[in-house]
């Protein structure tokens, strides 16, 4: 799911990152956002859903240069808490699977 944000925080060389980007998935803990920059993996960001206008934090999980070459990175953020109507979306709850 396609949602514009606003991302804050400082990239890999340690200087600050305040952009406008998109998410390309987005799930009940997290995202996966394309960034100008490399972020630094444990990095925690402030995301802003330009739709909402609600912001969270989120921490960097995991980060991946697009193979195109475009110098986008893919970016895995995980929430730092619960994200409830966050992106828009009801996710399903999990089930107790034992």
């Amino acid at each position: 799911m396609r949602v514009p944000v606003e991302l804050r925080g400082a990239a890999a060389d340690g200087t600050p990152l305040d952009e406008t980007t998109f998410t390309s998935v987005v799930g009940a803990m997290g995202a996966m956002i394309w960034t100008s920059r490399m972020l630094p993996i444990g990095e925690v960001v402030e995301l802003t859903n330009r739709f909402s206008q609600q912001t969270a934090k989120f921490r960097v999980a995991w980060v991946k240069e697009h193979p195109s070459g475009e110098n986008l990175w893919e970016t895995g953020v995980e929430s730092l808490e619960p994200l409830d109507d966050f992106w828009g979306v009801r996710f399903p709850p999990k089930l107790n699977c034992q």
